[in-house]
């Protein structure tokens, strides 16, 4: 019997930045991986999350047993009227124009593309997360459940919060199973060829849980 080790919760740590989009490049290869290398798509992946959390675009959380980051979860809100974020700089876009060029624009627009297709803009109450993923060596032992235990009782905690929602490919049926168990249901089913041609797969699934 796998028993999932006790992980703690909280906010990612700028040092952080490298073990996190080595997680991301494991769960998300498949999908961003066309025409880039191991080392291209990682540094991509690390400059996306510096770039959001200098403009507080969402709230990136990592799942930790001592020293060991086991899994990461990104949280996306509603921007309140009058909020004010960082905005960008040119010093804040040297690293992208630097990973620009070691990659060539053709590859990093191919990036840009997908990650633009699977963005979402919450609503009004929502709490969306915008990704979810768990070290190799610790899928299957209860870490991405424990992970989604946490973010239902972040939402309720959290003044506003009416809903948490993600996206789930069609094809990805363990997901989607454990999400349904967990009290997430199907709002809708969003087709799409361009999908089909970006990912190979037409079929996502926008779910919803409300506590």
């Amino acid at each position: 019997m796998i028993i999932h080790p006790v992980v703690q919760m909280e906010r990612m740590k700028e040092g952080q930045q490298a073990s996190v989009s080595q997680l991301l490049f494991q769960g998300f290869c498949s999908k961003f991986g066309a025409n880039l290398n191991n080392a291209q798509m990682m540094m991509l992946f690390e400059t996306c999350l510096s770039l959001d959390e200098q403009q507080g675009r969402s709230e990136r959380i990592v799942a930790m047993k001592g020293d060991a980051i086991l899994g990461s979860l990104c949280l996306q809100f509603k921007a309140r009227s009058g909020e004010l974020r960082s905005s960008t700089t040119l010093t804040d876009l040297l690293p992208l124009w630097k990973g620009i060029q070691d990659v060539g624009w053709r590859k990093a627009l191919g990036f840009a593309l997908r990650l633009a297709c699977l963005s979402h803009r919450p609503v009004r109450g929502e709490m969306y997360i915008a990704d979810i993923t768990v070290h190799e060596g610790f899928r299957g032992t209860g870490v991405g459940r424990a992970m989604l235990e946490w973010a239902l009782r972040e939402a309720v905690a959290r003044p506003g919060v009416r809903y948490v929602s993600l996206h789930v490919s069609g094809s990805n049926l363990g997901a989607k199973r454990l999400y349904e168990r967990m009290g997430f249901r199907t709002l809708e089913v969003q087709r799409s060829s361009f999908m089909m041609w970006l990912f190979d797969d037409p079929d996502w699934n926008y779910m919803i849980h409300k506590g």
